[in-house]
């Protein structure tokens, strides 16, 4: 099964992104270093998936690492260390199949390869990552993550070290991640190669198309706009990328702009 896994966001520092975080309501706690890439992080669960709040403690183990093709490190580099929303990840089970379905699909495949990193406790979390694309697409793929040990030890283990802990604002729970696009091919390559469900709507509030994809910790949902709106705008702005998660069970309503990203706090969805 294929499900939102996290939301990468690049800050400046992720020990002051954590209480930034903390002091709107959210359990935030240090990650620690991933070694072979020259970055560290703190993280912010909902259940299963997560936001990372990441960035930089080694330049040239990084430089190294961004010269791998489509990996999240490559992405930074390459977008001059802008920081803000930067990737998403898949979790899945069967990663050394996807590896060959994507394969035949026609798709670059980089892995699966082995990481870990070392939480502040000294404890080891371990993972395979699976990066795919090609030269043609508008938007980097989300890249694929397995995780050593199965969805139910890791949860309750991360429960128990009070990783993932209840928050300040609310039961939260990661709703939508949202894209700004000007055509649909990355959630076509998506739907074509992990075969989740999906809707197609207009929304008149924004003159845009919406096409969701649906996962059981996190649906990505892509705006293409159809006229002037407010879409339309942050199209001819930004360019098309990561604009916003969405946050449900809130229990206040509200927009958070931060570190150049969007949380959008709502009680349901």
């Amino acid at each position: 099964m294929y499900k939102l896994d996290h939301i990468v966001h690049f800050v400046e520092s992720p020990e002051e992104a954590a209480e930034g975080l903390r002091s709107e309501g959210l359990h935030v706690v240090p990650g620690g270093k991933h070694e072979q890439w020259g970055t560290y992080n703190a993280l912010c669960y909902f259940e299963e998936s997560y936001i990372e709040l990441i960035n930089i403690y080694d330049q040239e183990k990084f430089k190294e690492a961004s010269t791998i093709p489509y990996t999240l490190h490559e992405t930074y580099a390459r977008n001059q260390f802008e920081n803000g929303l930067t990737r998403v990840a898949i979790s899945t089970t069967t990663i050394e199949q996807d590896a060959e379905q994507f394969k035949r699909a026609g798709y670059d495949v980089i892995g699966p390869d082995r990481f870990s990193r070392t939480r502040p406790d000294g404890s080891i979390v371990s993972w395979q990552l699976l990066h795919i694309g090609d030269q043609n697409n508008q938007i980097d793929l989300p890249f694929f993550i397995q995780w050593d040990q199965s969805e139910e030890d890791r949860v309750e283990d991360m429960k128990e070290r009070r990783i993932i802990h209840e928050h300040a604002a609310g039961p939260l729970q990661i709703a939508e991640v949202s894209y700004i696009v000007s055509n649909f091919e990355m959630a076509r390559i998506l739907l074509q190669l992990c075969r989740l469900e999906s809707t197609l709507k207009i929304d008149e509030k924004t003159n845009a198309e919406v096409l969701t994809i649906y996962t059981p910790s996190g649906n990505l949902s892509f705006y293409r706009p159809y006229d002037d709106g407010e879409v339309w705008d942050v199209l001819l702005e930004n360019g098309p990328g990561l604009h916003t998660v969405v946050l449900k069970g809130a229990r206040e309503e509200r927009v958070l702009h931060f570190q150049n990203a969007i949380y959008m706090f709502t009680e349901v969805y």
